[in-house]
């Protein structure tokens, strides 16, 4: 045995899959904060007396709001993304031989691209590109480092 492997055919599907399933974990506790802010409000407010659509104003104008001006939230979501992508891609690119970056940089692929649809069609800014980036190299680097699977 020299050591080598066998090329591996590139599977589409399966770093597909993950990397949605890496964007949608990403995404829902990236959104943590806001339903326990919801939450709060709902219960101090209720108490107080308020009307239920005088409350559900009253959120839906904060949350945008603590979303907007909380650098920390952005700087998290990438964060949590990027981690969840980086661990998909390693489980994803093990034992794919020669093309295990392959595989880690399609785990990134539907965040990157999802992240980018979101720029085009929301709002277009510097950090969304930033994020696609710091997902791209998070898919690369879960790929390269991959363990191989011995045969």
């Amino acid at each position: 045995m020299t050591g080598t492997t066998a090329p591996v055919p590139l599977r589409w599907g399966k770093p597909l899959l993950n990397g949605l399933l890496a964007w949608i974990l990403g995404f829902v506790i990236y959104m943590i904060p806001s339903v326990v802010v919801a939450f709060k409000m709902a219960f101090e407010l209720g108490r107080q007396g308020i009307e239920s659509s005088a409350i559900s104003s009253q959120i839906s104008q904060t949350i945008p709001q603590m979303y907007r001006e909380n650098t920390w939230l952005s700087i998290g979501y990438a964060a949590v993304i990027a981690l969840l992508v980086f661990w998909r891609a390693r489980v994803v690119a093990r034992g794919a031989g020669t093309q295990r970056v392959a595989h880690g940089l399609l785990v990134a692929a539907i965040p990157v691209l999802l992240c980018l649809l979101s720029a085009a069609v929301i709002h277009l800014e510097l950090t969304s590109f930033v994020d696609a980036a710091i997902f791209c190299l998070a898919g690369y680097i879960g790929g390269r480092t991959a363990k191989e699977t011995l045969s």
